[in-house]
């Protein structure tokens, strides 16, 4: 697979908040032309997997025991939808039991195979954090996604932005600090276009584009006559502004807007 790689862990034990922001960002990334990484565990690992999947994108899992055995077992339907659609891959041969010592190695190839690193829900002293020293180590840029003060799962990605990860709540903060992985996807816009736009100019035709109906970034990215940059700035400047919302994947004018 040429195209670019992310790679996305987290707790296996994950808030509804985190398996539901987990799962939204998968999808865009996946209809930008991203290619999903993950271990298949259960919590973030899984939903990654399946968001990638909802919008046929393409998703890898790296397994911590031989390809022809599954684990966890709740992942049965996954597992199979992913050798089907995606790519399970392994350094363990087929029959090799999972053991705790197993999971730590996975991690190293899970981030040997991205471009950068994103980890959702961490706590102190997880195998997230393992994969994000890992990552560093092996070049990757690495990115943790904030969480409430109070819960347990958002100290680690706490702890990694402290220690200089890149903050990440959307899909515009990868491309600020990589826009080289997305040159060359699909969506993207042409030089040509590039042109200067003024941030009125963009907020106008957002909503125009919304004023027919939601639309998932990928269609806006498309239709959208201006640079990617610009677009994910004014989308998020009209949120704040309570003139457009998101329901999933789907932005859409607010009523009254």
């Amino acid at each position: 697979m040429g195209r670019p790689k992310i790679a996305m862990v987290g707790s296996r034990n994950a808030s509804w908040h985190g398996r539901a922001f987990a799962s939204q960002l998968a999808s865009q990334l996946s209809a930008l032309g991203f290619v999903i990484v993950s271990g298949l565990a259960r919590g973030i690992d899984a939903v990654c997997h399946e968001g990638a999947l909802s919008v046929g994108g393409k998703t890898i899992a790296v397994l911590g025991h031989g390809c022809d055995l599954v684990y966890p077992k709740q992942n049965s339907d996954l597992f199979a939808r992913i050798a089907s659609e995606g790519l399970l891959i392994s350094e363990y041969e087929d029959g090799t039991s999972p053991r705790p010592y197993h999971f730590p190695a996975r991690n190293r190839v899970v981030t040997g195979l991205c471009d950068a690193l994103i980890v959702l829900e961490a706590k102190a002293g997880s195998g997230s954090l393992i994969s994000a020293r890992l990552a560093l180590e092996q070049g990757r840029e690495v990115f943790a996604v904030p969480g409430p003060v109070l819960q347990g799962s958002a100290v680690g990605c706490h702890q990694l932005i402290r220690e200089g990860a890149h903050l990440l709540d959307s899909v515009g903060d990868l491309y600020r600090e990589l826009p080289r992985l997305f040159t060359g996807l699909a969506l993207d816009v042409p030089p040509e276009r590039d042109s200067l736009i003024t941030s009125s100019d963009a907020s106008h035709q957002i909503l125009s584009l919304l004023s027919g109906g939601p639309l998932v970034l990928a269609s806006l990215k498309e239709a959208f006559d201006g640079p990617f940059d610009t677009l994910l700035e004014t989308l998020h400047a009209l949120e704040v502004q309570g003139l457009i919302a998101r329901a999933g994947l789907f932005y859409h004018l607010k009523i009254g807007s």
